[in-house]
């Protein structure tokens, strides 16, 4: 998978096609072998033998809150930072997968599971997984990734200043702290847009504070706001049909339920012609009309390089947090007027 690279650096705008269809060929071979399967499924055990010492191929497990974020994608950039550390899967690692599904009361479990597999290093995916391993893992190494906020989870003061056994990569904002760019790129596709419908997770505090930033910056910028809760999955096709009811423009959304709900929202949005924006390209592929997002390909390399260094035998608290400050758009075709 040496073929992933790094990304280029820096933000920049690109349209869907090969770029896309580049993501798309890597989540499918890593679907192949190693994409979670159901909530608490493991989808690549342990295997005996190798592993230097001849003993069991030490285990990453990685913990996904949900799995809406491109998630096969994630774990081939962790194995690029791995490879780049001369460290070999099935013979220095193996993954163990696991995912909550965007059902957070599952994620102590999953977490629970993972420590009493004797893995390694627990990877968690999105805030609320490193939220939850921050109050259930005093010990083994944790390395967080796909995050906005580690110090609101209790992972740290500062990047330098940290819990002894965690470590990671995050972007504040998810590559926009307050939430401008993502307005200014809604302006920019939707030229004629004077309302702005937002739907959060109302449980999740990150959903909250990014709808609560966005809101804000909207109204900077002479935008009116709706927002919707979705407290579920379930709840998708009523919130969003709440939401156009309203007349919005655009609609942005956050937090593990709305995007778990993403194919029924979108299918309304499209029945009200209502573009929908996401932080993921991948719900791109799903019919969003755009998305700004922070280099996810960048951040999982430099991932797997913290995971190369823990198993190497360097403690996680000497290792700074590592703040990813690339960002990306993707524009849809449809959108793009191709």
């Amino acid at each position: 998978m040496r073929g992933l690279g790094r990304n280029q650096r820096g933000s920049g705008v690109t349209r869907t096609g090969w770029a896309l269809a580049a993501m798309l060929a890597t989540a499918a071979c890593a679907k192949g072998g190693e994409g979670a399967k159901s909530a608490g499924a493991d989808s690549t055990a342990a295997a005996g033998g190798g592993g230097g010492g001849g003993g069991a191929v030490p285990v990453i497990a990685i913990i996904r809150a949900a799995d809406w974020i491109g998630s096969e994608w994630s774990e081939d950039a962790l194995k690029v930072g791995l490879q780049e550390s001369d460290l070999e899967q099935g013979h220095d690692y193996e993954f163990k997968i696991s995912s909550a599904q965007g059902d957070l009361a599952t994620l102590p479990s999953l977490i629970d599971a993972a420590v009493d597999a004797k893995a390694k290093v627990i990877v968690t995916l999105q805030d609320e997984t490193l939220q939850a391993a921050v109050q259930r893992v005093k010990t083994l190494p944790i390395v967080f990734n796909i995050l906005s906020d580690p110090f609101a989870a209790g992972a740290g003061k500062s990047d330098s200043n940290h819990l002894a056994n965690i470590t990671g990569v995050y972007s504040p904002g998810f590559g926009d702290p307050e939430q401008t760019k993502r307005i200014e790129l809604i302006k920019r596709v939707v030229p004629k847009v004077k309302k702005v419908g937002i739907l959060f997770s109302p449980a999740e505090p990150l959903s909250v504070g990014l709808k609560d930033k966005m809101t804000a910056t909207a109204k900077k910028a002479g935008l009116s706001v709706e927002t919707v809760p979705i407290n579920n999955v379930s709840e998708g096709t009523e919130a969003v049909t709440a939401l156009v009811g309203k007349k919005v423009d655009a609609i942005e959304i956050y937090g593990n339920a709305a995007h778990g709900a993403f194919e029924s929202i979108i299918q309304v949005a499209r029945d009200h012609k209502v573009p929908v924006f996401s932080p993921s390209p991948f719900e791109i592929l799903k019919g969003a009309t755009a998305a700004f997002y922070p280099d996810f390909q960048q951040g999982g390399v430099e991932a797997g390089k913290m995971i190369a260094r823990i198993l190497k035998g360097e403690s996680p608290g000497k290792i700074p947090f590592y703040r990813l400050t690339a960002t990306k758009e993707q524009v849809s075709e449809h959108a793009a007027g191709k």
